[in-house]
């Protein structure tokens, strides 16, 4: 399999193909943290972290793998460790951030269009369990096949298949009582 001259590039130190992978890759790297993350402030900065990070390990990278696969794997386990460390923060807090999450949910009046189903997305992504938002959002969100997916999250196909669809179980009871209170739908007893 050849090697992306990109990255080949940005490994031997060249501060053009550095500064060319990092516009490249930031992008993907941002959706990425955002889904895992499920929140837009905190993709923010685990977004330029992670870059950080990938291009810190760039000669940890095993030529023999998609480039793609390993960056999703480094960043998968970057925003693990973000939410360990802001789940003990939440512990330590009580259960004043609990009471706080309603607050936080975007009001169709405050934003546009595509920054309300962002938040919405995110908020939604934030019910499941780490593993089911890592899953759908690698496959689901980013386009992965099952068997990419297993592979960066080291799990079994078949697990993933599972995994998605309790995940996807989850988002649709989530958001069947948005939708049967969405404008022109019929409402019961009308």
């Amino acid at each position: 399999m050849p090697s992306d001259p990109l990255v080949v590039a940005a490994r031997t130190g060249d501060s053009d193909a550095v500064a060319r992978l990092y516009q490249r890759e930031h992008r993907e790297v941002w959706r990425l943290c955002l889904g895992f993350l499920a929140d837009r402030h905190e993709a923010d900065d685990a977004a330029q972290d992670a870059m950080l990070k990938l291009l810190d390990q760039l000669d940890a990278f095993d030529a023999t793998r998609s480039f793609a696969s390993w960056r999703n794997a480094v960043v998968l386990n970057h925003c693990r460790d973000r939410l360990r460390r802001r789940n003990a923060r939440a512990r330590a807090e009580s259960d004043a951030a609990a009471r706080e999450l309603p607050a936080a949910l975007p009001s169709p009046l405050d934003h546009a269009q595509r920054d309300e189903v962002r938040e919405l997305v995110a908020a939604l992504l934030a019910h499941l369990t780490p593993r089911e938002r890592e899953v759908f959002v690698l496959h689901d969100l980013q386009g992965e096949t099952a068997n990419v997916v297993a592979a960066a999250l080291d799990i079994a196909p078949s697990t993933v298949r599972v995994l998605l669809m309790t995940a996807r179980r989850r988002l649709r009871g989530l958001l069947a009582p948005r939708l049967a209170l969405s404008p022109g739908s019929k409402r019961a007893g009308t």
